[in-house]
Order: C-alpha cells, then structure tokens, then sequence
C-alpha cells in the first residue's frame, strides 16, 4: 500500500483499459436500468407533466378572458343606467359598443 506522500502513475495503457472498462460497466448499467417498465414509467411520468402545464396555461388564457369579460360587463352596468338616463337607447347602444369592441387592456 502507497504512503499519502508516493505517487502512484498509471500508464497509458492502464489508462483505456480502465476506460474501456468503465464505458462497458455503463453501457450494461443502463440496459439493465432500462426496461421496458422503467421506460413507459418514464414517458408517461413526462407526457402528465406536459399535460399538467398545458392544462394551467390554458386555465390561466381562459381566466384572463373571462375576467375581461367581466370587467367589461361591470362598466357597462356601471354606466349604462347614467347613459341611458342621459341619452337614451342609442346612447346605451353606443356605450355597448365602445366597451365591448375596443381592445382590453
């Protein structure tokens, strides 16, 4: 056995047979690792985390117009009984437009 203070050197053709050695140990690592249980465990674990994100993004698209839409709606309420006392149907109808066709913020 070495002291702490010897150094050992292993020569270059100690070296790739190492290498090749730890390659293969790898290589059979994985074969075994990988069966086929492994493998449908691993792509459906992936395709319901797809699922999962694709599910809040579209929840957070289908909120954000609905809460719009109701913004919307809120200031045509809000509004509307003034406009109408004002100006009449027409008045309220053009109140309906320029709320309801104009961009969101």
């Amino acid at each position: 056995m070495a002291d702490k203070g010897e150094e050992v050197r292993l020569q270059a053709e100690t070296i790739r047979y190492l290498q090749v050695q730890m390659r293969e140990a790898v290589r059979e690592g994985i074969k075994e690792a990988m069966t086929e249980e492994a493998a449908e465990a691993f792509w459906g674990a992936g395709l319901a985390m797809l699922q999962k994100q694709a599910q809040q993004h579209a929840g957070r698209f289908v909120l954000g117009g609905l809460m719009g839409l109701a913004k919307k709606a809120g200031l045509f309420v809000m509004f509307g009984g003034i406009v109408y006392a004002v100006g009449g149907w027409t008045a309220l109808a053009g109140l309906f437009k320029s709320i309801f066709s104009s961009p969101s913020p």
